[in-house]
């Protein structure tokens, strides 16, 4: 199955605001408002438990295997891990956060050889989760 355009367009379309933050920081930081870290934070941890739930999504179409199973409780982990994030202090959650997204590829790796590759399905989310790791690493060289 050949992905659709819309995926890679919406997909790219969500780096947009892990840009931002610290685009803002950099460009212009006696403008950003307090409130820009903890919204980027939300938004972050909020991408990355919509990814684990892809996991759950995928995972039904074999759900009565034990490869189901493993998909809907890496799934599980995943998101909690990644909501759970949200408790620590800014600066350990930047680098919680990468260690999600880290997972999420590794789980990706997991599902393309396990459950069900799709073309291009995976260089678009290691692509991106790239992306992602180069603006937390952005955001942690600018300091709290």
């Amino acid at each position: 199955m050949k992905l659709p355009p819309l995926v890679f367009v919406l997909g790219y379309a969500g780096l947009i605001p892990f840009l931002a933050g610290p685009a803002w920081l950099t460009l212009s930081p006696q403008t950003a408002p307090p409130w820009l870290d903890h919204l980027w934070l939300l938004y972050a941890a909020m991408i990355a438990s919509f990814m684990a739930g892809t996991f759950w999504g995928m995972s039904l179409l074999v759900a009565q295997g034990p490869n189901g199973m493993i998909g809907m409780a890496m799934s599980a982990v995943l998101f909690i891990l990644s909501w759970a994030t949200l408790a620590l202090p800014f600066r350990p959650c930047l680098f919680a956060l990468a260690g999600v997204f880290v997972l999420l590829v590794a789980a990706e790796v997991w599902r393309e050889r396990t459950i069900d590759p799709l073309s291009g399905y995976f260089t678009l989310r290691a692509t991106l989760t790239l992306g992602v790791l180069l603006t937390i690493a952005w955001r942690v060289m600018l300091g709290v």
